[in-house]
């Protein structure tokens, strides 16, 4: 799943790319991915023919697409969807869904092995209809989120922090692999529950998120891959479980929290239910984790 750090690449890359481009001719191939918000257009491909791309933007882990002379095209990958720019002659992405030709001859494609993806054609004021897209928190990259903000937003809440962090509601966007790597950073173990969090640490999660997401976008773009190719190689505990932390050495771990898999250091983010252990009580490596993750060397 395209993250927000994968989000942002895309629009940085994008964005050039398509804004001001007619769509000339639309394939569609995968109806089921798609859905018709704009009445009387007369089908997803006749609509947004001889449409201009005016403008791409991430809103939380929509791309919308502002269209001329009106409408919106806005995309959530979900699961497994991906974006490919591409010239004319090019493989396409796998397992696509649809195609746009554009007026200077690329392709901009989708494809969705899991065909989860919601790509919605809509105008200004059907917005409501999209599951989500006016129903996000507070945009974690924006001037909005100060700590006085956050605290505002995480008092009182007794979910788990890893729960959280995931809530869209409250804060606008984090996915799986970075809550994961917030909560690592941070040296909070994600079944710990936000009413047994004391100021410090929250001070840390909060510092985690900005300086993690940052992180991420940076070693995504020096990355330079192409925008459909997922990039995680530098997460330090997403999927690797039985892999040596880069802090301490102890084996990452692996469990449940409310239906996803979360990935942690034990001895780094020690649960604070574990006997010597509490909330706001660390392990010595636990302190040390206190050091920014994506500033130390290994």
């Amino acid at each position: 799943m395209p993250e927000l750090p994968d989000l942002e690449y895309i629009v940085s890359v994008l964005g050039p790319r398509i804004r001001g481009r007619r769509i000339d001719e639309v394939v569609l191939k995968e109806p089921i991915v798609t859905r018709m918000l704009l009445p009387d257009a007369g089908g997803f491909a006749r609509a947004l023919t001889g449409r201009t791309i005016a403008d791409l933007r991430r809103h939380g882990p929509f791309l919308d697409f502002s269209l001329a002379p009106d409408g919106r095209l806005i995309i959530h990958c979900m699961l497994a969807g991906r974006l490919q720019i591409a010239a004319a002659g090019e493989k396409p992405v796998a397992h696509m869904c649809f195609a746009l030709h554009l007026d200077n001859g690329e392709w901009l494609r989708y494809g969705d092995d899991k065909r989860m993806g919601k790509v919605y054609l809509t105008g200004n004021g059907s917005l409501a209809a999209i599951p989500g897209y006016l129903d996000q928190g507070v945009g974690i990259l924006s001037p909005d989120f100060t700590r006085d903000r956050f605290d505002a937003i995480i008092k009182g809440r007794r979910h788990q922090v890893r729960v959280f962090l995931m809530d869209q509601t409250a804060l606008s966007a984090i996915g799986n692999a970075y809550a994961d790597e917030i909560l690592f950073a941070a040296g909070i173990h994600p079944k710990t529950s936000c009413a047994s969090l004391s100021d410090e640490q929250r001070g840390r999660l909060y510092d985690s998120i900005r300086g993690v997401m940052t992180w991420a976008i940076h070693m995504v773009r020096e990355a330079g891959q192409p925008i459909e190719v997922k990039m995680r190689d530098h997460v330090k505990v997403r999927n690797r479980k039985d892999e040596p932390c880069p802090v301490c050495g102890t084996k990452i771990r692996r469990a449940g929290v409310r239906g996803y898999d979360s990935f942690f250091c034990p001895h780094c983010q020690p649960a604070p239910w574990a006997a010597g252990t509490g909330a706001t009580s660390l392990r010595p490596s636990a302190r040390r984790n206190r050091e920014i993750p994506w500033e130390r060397k290994e």
